[in-house]
């Protein structure tokens, strides 16, 4: 689920127009509040927080797709678009796309 609402804050701050510097949605159906900000080198940083349980993460979506933050039990997490890999500190792998995407 939280994949899935990621992928469509993704979207949003994709199709957001370059005028916007800085925002924030809140899914009152999670409870998940995202801010963002827009950085002069094509960069976005997001910071989610739920007003549910307390839990907060933040993540920085490059130009090109690649993704990197910090989970919500405070992981690091990497994430190359190009190639579908993913990696977090607590040990869990992911590689290729789509219906092929394994993780470990």
């Amino acid at each position: 689920m939280l994949k899935l609402v990621l992928a469509g804050l993704v979207t949003l701050l994709l199709a957001t127009p370059a005028v916007a510097q800085s925002g924030s949605y809140y899914d009152w159906r999670s409870g998940n509040r995202y801010n963002w900000n827009h950085n002069f080198d094509g960069s976005t940083d997001v910071r989610g927080s739920n007003v549910n349980n307390g839990s907060q993460w933040r993540q920085t979506i490059m130009p090109n797709g690649d993704q990197r933050g910090i989970d919500s039990r405070g992981n690091s997490w990497r994430y190359n678009n190009s190639t579908g890999s993913y990696w977090n500190s607590d040990g869990t792998m992911c590689w290729g796309k789509g219906q092929f995407r394994q993780c470990n």
